[in-house]
């Protein structure tokens, strides 16, 4: 039931920039579009809204910047996932760390 929640709402695009590029990049959209995770150097992933994203991606081709959508509908690690955030804590509470046994 989690998931539903931002199902369809959301996605992310890979873009082959650094994190300050792409922050500068998106700074457009505002909210609508944040930096989910770096994977390397020149290689930075966002996730938004789909229109935006669908701009972004647009802009990138127009400016030989190499980026591609993944194949996605939510938008992970983004700020749609903090309506999520009650909900987890409630269902995750009674998650309790522990050592781990090695035979």
């Amino acid at each position: 039931a989690i998931g539903r929640v931002l199902a369809g709402r959301g996605g992310m695009v890979s873009v082959a920039a650094s994190r300050e590029a792409v922050q500068e990049r998106i700074a457009k959209w505002g909210e609508r579009v944040s930096v989910a995770a770096i994977n390397g150097p020149t290689s930075t992933v966002v996730s938004g809204e789909p229109e935006a994203l669908q701009e972004l991606l647009a802009e990138c081709a127009e400016q030989d910047v190499r980026a591609r959508q993944i194949p996605v509908d939510y938008a992970s690690h983004g700020a749609q996932v903090e309506e999520l955030r009650e909900e987890l804590a409630t269902v995750l509470a009674e998650v309790c760390p522990g050592q781990g046994r090695i035979p």
